[in-house]
């Protein structure tokens, strides 16, 4: 039976993240994708905003899930307090349920950043519902308040979120990472893991961290172990990246058909 997956979050205008590159992914893994929108991106003449839709819709929108359809849940843009809490609720009436929470704090589009108070939000709030969460480099500084600059400081703070409430960390070194690797930092209460790939020196990384999750999550709901799901969903990010549409000569987004000949995607033997 084909597996459901929910995702929850913003809309890309360039289509590389947000629920636009979940619901690719989802199709990707052949897992059927519904979806959540809570706010919408805009990016005139570079100018980045995001505009959040009225609380009442984003709590329509998840009561028009079906009852018992789901298989797992992803989370990421929410921008929002007041929709942060409808989607606690809503977390707690699906308790038991793989649930991917990618924690989007930082932007490569801007150097704003949200509130103490949004971030206190999202960890009393969403954590203790997380299966995984899956903050970039700059996300787990800010959640943790302070810099990180070598794997004994990361690693460290995997564990201070851990303490947190989230049951499994994974911090993406990604591009933020110096070196030519790309590393990735796997915590679950009990072990380290680094995930290492050589980094891919190009501009098509818009939607990486969405496609990540994403692709996380969509492993979970069809039976893959949690490290396994991470390792898999990290090969492939890297070859979306490899494959990735150029939008203008500085700027592009990872791009998942191009994977389908390939079958990094086609991970379906649990199945």
């Amino acid at each position: 039976m084909t597996k459901i997956i929910l995702t929850i979050g913003g809309s890309d205008p360039f289509s590389g993240g947000g629920i636009q590159t979940d619901l690719k992914t989802f199709e990707n893994h052949q897992v059927f994708g519904l979806s959540t929108l809570t706010c919408l991106a805009t990016a005139p003449k570079n100018h980045f905003q995001i505009h959040d839709l009225e609380t009442s819709l984003v709590k329509e929108q998840l009561a028009s899930i079906p009852a018992g359809s789901l298989d797992g849940i992803k989370i990421g843009l929410i921008h929002s307090e007041e929709s942060m809490l409808q989607i606690a609720t809503f977390l707690k009436k699906h308790a038991g349920l793989p649930v991917v929470l990618d924690p989007v704090l930082a932007f490569k589009e801007t150097t704003s950043v949200y509130e103490k108070r949004y971030m206190q939000l999202l960890i009393e709030k969403l954590f203790p519902f997380a299966t995984i969460i899956t903050p970039n480099l700059k996300e787990a500084e800010l959640l943790i308040g302070r810099k990180l600059t070598t794997v004994e400081e990361v690693q460290q703070a995997a564990e201070e979120l851990n303490s947190l409430g989230a049951a499994t960390v994974v911090i993406k070194g990604g591009n933020r990472w110096l070196g030519q690797e790309a590393r990735d930092f796997f915590y679950d209460g009990q072990q380290h893991i680094q995930l290492v790939k050589e980094k891919v020196m190009a501009h098509t990384i818009d939607g990486a961290g969405c496609s990540f999750a994403s692709a996380i999550g969509a492993n979970l709901v069809k039976g893959y172990p949690l490290i396994e799901a991470v390792d898999l969903a990290k090969t492939y990010v890297h070859e979306a990246i490899v494959s990735g549409v150029q939008l203008n000569a500085a700027f592009g987004s990872v791009w998942h058909e191009g994977l389908l000949a390939g079958g990094v995607a086609d991970n379906d033997k649990k199945n």
